[in-house]
């Protein structure tokens, strides 16, 4: 309708051209960002947009921030003719608000002491990495035959029957042996963590 009336009238013989030229520019819906330069309507509407993120939705004011850019950004990207900028930009930041935080029901914050606590894996890890190391030490201490039949069966999970074929001998002293080498490495360790008065 617009562009049957902008047909029909025609402007007066004495117009220059180019005021024609600038009325059919102006209804463009492609060129409707344009015609307002983006970095005064942010300063414009900067405070308002920050206020209904903050006040109204509750949101972080850095997060708030970068809402403000998503929303003049779909501004400039807009296709149509925005009559009423501010209605559509307060409009826009409350559509990018609850989008926010329906976003964020989908992820579990973390906790405001999150810098004090420890992960609750490495509790007691230096206990841990003190009695490897005093195993490791009261492996050194056994002959090469024990060493290598605990490492079977304990750090590979071989049965006795494995160990017996691996050793070349039969499975009864493989049993034996097995028995005999972890009851000496704990003697060992024992004697390592005793604490000496």
């Amino acid at each position: 309708m617009l562009e049957q009336n902008a047909l029909e009238m025609t402007p007066p013989a004495n117009a220059p051209e180019d005021a024609a030229k600038a009325t059919t520019a102006a209804s463009s819906p492609a060129e409707a960002p344009a015609e307002q330069d983006i970095g005064v309507l942010y300063v414009e509407f900067r405070m308002l947009l920050l206020s209904v993120a903050c006040r109204k939705f509750r949101i972080p004011e850095c997060e708030a921030e970068n809402l403000i850019q998503e929303v003049f950004l779909s501004y400039l990207q807009a296709g149509t003719r925005i009559e009423n900028i501010r209605s559509w930009l307060v409009a826009a930041m409350c559509n990018a608000s609850r989008h926010y935080w329906r976003a964020q029901g989908r992820t579990e914050s973390l906790p405001e002491d999150y810098g004090e606590r420890c992960d609750p894996s490495s509790n007691g890890i230096a206990d841990r990495v003190a009695q490897e190391m005093t195993l490791r030490q009261a492996l050194t201490y056994l002959q090469q035959r024990c060493r290598e039949t605990l490492y079977l069966h304990y750090f590979e999970g071989r049965s006795a029957g494995d160990v017996a074929r691996e050793l070349e001998t039969t499975n009864r002293y493989a049993e034996k042996l097995i028995h005999n080498c972890l009851k000496r490495v704990r003697e060992i360790y024992f004697s390592i963590t005793a604490v000496k008065r």
